[in-house]
């Protein structure tokens, strides 16, 4: 990302400027500033208009630089602790006002009777009241900025830093002249002056909306080249399928394909038809039907005699997909698991029957790239839920591949802002339409003392044959925290219940003995499962009609609809029940959104308002770029512009070649 704010080249240390000698270079690397361009895109962080305004036009609370008389002596009070308060009257704009400064008293010899003062403060309307923040010594108006500085140097000081690159350098990048006109946008050293030393507010919001573009134009041409650089074009690629084997099966499947999975399997199908590396994402609601498309692509590729490995990020979704596969595909495939808990013999066999090619898709967690673990011929990689994975983790099993072809699934609506970041070296294939039959989850919102009614409707269920998941946020009581702990939502259902029909999972259990509490739940043997939230993905039980969450305002939107996924997969009606008492408007709003949508990517992008980018994933890993001024939950129309203009470049610079 670092080449992306290169915009004065070659490259230069700061130490070059004026005013920059060893000690204060030292000071500036502590806080990551070492070259020009470093200094030029270290943003102010914050702007106080030293522009005088008419206290009459000021609205109660509001922010004021203001010029009036002294009328009286400051006088000042001491308190303890070593505190004070600097009281004084003074005429403002013929309003008699009374201004407060604290442990400031030595302003007491600036602040004399009869003579004019210049003030910023916090205007208290209905007080006549000022509380000061300083006094203001500088001639005119303007701004004063303020830079994150890390208490290494004042703002004062790096500003005149900054000043010396606008007077010394030339600036050897800009968004190109078609892209400027077209949006109205400044030149990147225009923009960057006007953020750095403003004179009006105008100058601020014109100058951090063409870097805005800027970074999000440039960010959007880094992944076109990461695209190219990637996809060589090599004949070694092409799958050429057998069309008429992979139509057979797909026409012995039990059920038709919606249009969403017919269209996702064709875009699929073709790029492995490709003479360049497949690298796609599959997106898809919970249970809109993404693993079936993932198995026709695997038929594929066995039609040819090569593999395909199912990378997942837990054993429970191992386990899921494993019997989700060999279901479908009965002995028309050859089918493996490899786990962390495959014994050692189980693993031995498995990977002498994978690297002579006798297994034609492996299902498996990290286990598959240990070193030990080799392939006959490798031409599919499918990994769900990728983000929880690390970039070497995807690297290290994509290195065993005979033709790397990547396909990548996430049963998480991803924003199309995000989508466009984060996966825009991807080609993105959607999803959105539900298998025929299903019916929208019904969901509803009930206090802690109204929980009798949903046992009520749980129970009804369970006499009509069907199963039920209980989720809480915690193992154990939390002296912290007041949250419903699993174990007593475990002995409540066990008093509603009994033994006999209630299972407890969570994550601190052991994973043979989860293993076997999942397995009770999902062959009917008790119909109610009270657990954490290790069954948000990776369980699959058609049976189950009710999802009940506990404290459902500590959750997420994403976290929330991932849960509520679990039930809804089959023509029976379904229901989910929140549970919780919201004390913010935060998670009320939450509450809201999720009893008026059942539309993952509806709720997707407004998790993304809520959350921010930066927490929408949990993991840093996922690739986000953090920009300097760009914000992708705010800026998605400029995002969305950044993006058209970089692929007409791109595309101008291909017929250039």
């Amino acid at each position: 990302m670092a080449a992306m704010y290169q915009v004065i080249t070659p490259q230069k240390p700061a130490a070059i400027l004026k005013g920059v000698g060893p000690k204060v270079a030292e000071k500036l690397s502590s806080i990551g500033i070492e070259t020009v361009n470093d200094v030029l895109f270290h943003l102010p962080a914050n702007y106080e208009n030293l522009s005088v305004m008419n206290l009459a036009d000021a609205e109660n609370n509001d922010k004021v630089t203001v010029m009036g008389t002294v009328m009286t002596e400051p006088a000042v009070a001491y308190f303890r602790g070593g505190k004070n308060r600097l009281t004084v009257f003074m005429e403002i704009d013929g309003i008699y006002v009374k201004v407060t400064f604290f442990n400031q008293p030595y302003l007491k010899d600036k602040l004399i009777v009869g003579e004019e003062a210049r003030l910023s403060g916090k205007y208290l309307k209905h007080k006549l009241e000022i509380n000061g923040q300083r006094l203001i010594y500088e001639a005119g108006g303007g701004f004063r900025v303020t830079y994150p500085m890390g208490k290494v140097m004042h703002s004062k000081t790096f500003n005149k830093i900054v000043a010396e690159v606008f007077g010394g350098f030339s600036f050897n990048y800009d968004l190109p002249e078609t892209v400027k006109a077209k949006y109205r946008l400044l030149s990147v050293r225009e923009a960057l002056r006007l953020i750095h030393f403003p004179k009006s507010p105008a100058d601020i919001k014109e100058g951090r909306r063409t870097i805005k573009f800027y970074e999000l134009f440039m960010f959007q041409l880094r992944l076109m080249e990461k695209r190219q650089k990637e996809r060589v074009r090599n004949e070694r690629y092409i799958i050429d399928y057998d069309i008429d084997e992979l139509k057979a099966f797909i026409d012995t499947l039990p059920f038709g394909l919606t249009g969403d999975q017919k269209k996702c399997t064709n875009e699929i199908c073709r790029d492995l038809k490709q003479n360049v590396s497949m690298h796609r994402l599959l997106q898809g609601d919970v249970g809109s039907g993404k693993t079936i498309v993932a198995g026709i692509a695997a038929y594929a590729v066995k039609t040819i005699g090569e593999q395909t490995a199912v990378m997942v990020p837990t054993e429970v979704l191992a386990n899921q997909h494993y019997q989700s596969f060999t279901d479908t595909f009965e002995d028309r495939l050859t089918i493996a698991k490899l786990t962390g808990t495959t014994t050692r013999k189980e693993k031995m066999e498995i990977v002498s029957r994978l690297e002579s090619g006798e297994i034609d898709l492996i299902v498996g967690t990290h286990a598959l790239i240990e070193d030990d673990v080799l392939f006959n011929r490798l031409s599919l990689i499918i990994t769900d839920e990728q983000h929880r994975f690390g970039v070497n983790q995807r690297k290290r099993l994509n290195d065993k591949a005979h033709r790397k072809n990547v396909l990548y699934m996430t049963a998480t609506p991803i924003p199309r802002t995000l989508s466009i970041t984060t996966f825009g070296d991807m080609d993105v294939s959607i999803i959105r339409e539900m298998p025929k039959g299903r019916k929208p989850v019904e969901t509803y919102w009930r206090r802690y003392d109204e929980v009798d009614e949903v046992m009520a409707s749980i129970a009804s269920e369970v006499r009509k044959g069907h199963s039920a998941y209980i989720v809480a946020p915690l193992i154990e009581e939390s002296e912290t925290l007041d949250l419903k702990n699993v174990q007593e939502i475990y002995h409540m259902f066990l008093d509603c219940f009994g033994e006999e029909q209630v299972e407890l999972v969570h994550g601190r259990m052991k994973p043979a003995e989860k293993n076997e509490g999942m397995g009770r739940f999902e062959r009917l043997e008790k119909p109610v499962l009270v657990s954490t939230t290790v069954i948000e993905v990776g369980i699959n039980v058609p049976n189950a009609t009710y999802m009940v969450i506990f404290n459902a305002e500590r959750f997420g939107l994403s976290t929330l609809h991932q849960l509520r996924g679990r039930v809804g997969r089959s023509d029976m009606q379904s229901y989910c029940a929140l549970i919780s008492d919201p004390k913010t408007e935060n998670a009320k709003q939450r509450i809201d959104i999720m009893t008026s949508t059942t539309d993952g990517f509806e709720l997707s992008e407004q998790d993304l308002e809520m959350r921010g980018p930066g927490d929408y994933f949990g993991v840093r890993q996922s690739g986000l770029p953090e920009f300097k001024v760009a914000d992708l939950a705010e800026d998605y129309r400029i995002l969305e512009h950044a993006r058209l203009s970089a692929i007409e470049l791109s595309g101008e610079m291909r017929e250039d070649a």
